[in-house]
């Protein structure tokens, strides 16, 4: 009698487990490689930035672009904006003011970026999503007619800012920055907010941990020594916007990874979230 060539039911299971436990060890690996790709890529991004500030920089007898219309011609809303009532706050997440789709919206350091492969981190557009902890995100994300988040790279508030708010901690030209190769004029934000370390999350062009009031304080607290002040319960508490951690971060927390950053000098760099104000602080 022929013997059947079938595999017996044995043997089915022990391909599955085989299986089971080859994609067990590929996965993470599989995961850690997609993770290097999308931080190159973002790093790719903000190299292009260091270019764009550089040259407008040189265009511009040394100043820096306005962070509060690093990317947009107007503080004010468009017409497209109207019933938003923090319309400031969502424009990441606005399709319809996408400055790739609507360049009449773009301010004067927009031209110099326009040819950035992207404005957003690959990482990060995974995890924006409609649930953000920020109070702003929150009040306004169920109105937007066209939610895409397309930028995460906010510019350094204490470069080239017109807010009185920061004025003692803010410098004009790049002549000023005494540390170049360690200060960052475009970094990541996230749209995540741990109240411990920050109280909004990605929210507008700019990058802000805290302001002259707020800094006199830290300084106070620990010195005039920018690598003291850091955010959360063991530093000086919370901040405005700290750099967005997401990229190696732990699963049960991805505020504390790594962010990338655009050093006024040219070259890219990845820091956590305790470095957002000795990075950021240009005096």
């Amino acid at each position: 009698m022929r013997r059947s060539k079938a595999f017996t039911l044995i043997e089915l299971l022990v391909v599955i487990s085989v299986i089971a436990i080859l994609l067990a060890i590929m996965l993470p690996a599989l995961g850690k490689a997609k993770n290097l790709a999308q931080g190159s890529a973002c790093k790719g991004n903000l190299k292009n930035y260091c270019y764009a500030v550089a040259m407008y920089t040189d265009d511009s007898d040394g100043k820096f672009p306005v962070p509060e219309r690093c990317y947009f011609t107007q503080g004010t809303a468009y017409p497209v904006e109207a019933g938003l009532s923090s319309f400031i706050h969502v424009r990441w997440c606005n399709g319809d003011v996408n400055l790739r789709d609507h360049p009449e919206y773009a301010g004067p350091f927009f031209r110099y970026i326009a040819s950035a492969q992207a404005f957003i981190c690959p990482t990060f557009k995974t995890l924006a999503v409609r649930n953000s902890d920020d109070h702003f995100f929150a009040a306004d994300t169920a109105k937007l007619r066209n939610y895409k988040p397309w930028y995460n790279y906010t510019m350094n508030a204490y470069l080239g800012s017109e807010n009185s708010g920061v004025k003692s901690a803010a410098v004009k030209k790049i002549t000023e920055v005494k540390r170049p190769s360690t200060i960052y004029s475009f970094v990541e934000e996230s749209s995540l907010v741990d109240t411990a370390y920050n109280v909004s999350g990605l929210n507008d062009t700019f990058m802000v941990p805290g302001d002259d009031t707020m800094i006199q304080g830290w300084f106070a607290a620990v010195g005039r020594t920018p690598r003291l002040v850091i955010p959360g319960p063991d530093g000086v508490g919370p901040f405005w916007d700290v750099i967005g951690g997401f990229h190696n971060a732990p699963a049960s927390d991805l505020m504390a990874g790594r962010g990338n950053c655009a050093l006024l000098d040219g070259h890219v760099d990845a820091y956590p979230r305790a470095e957002t104000f000795v990075h950021a602080y240009p005096r």
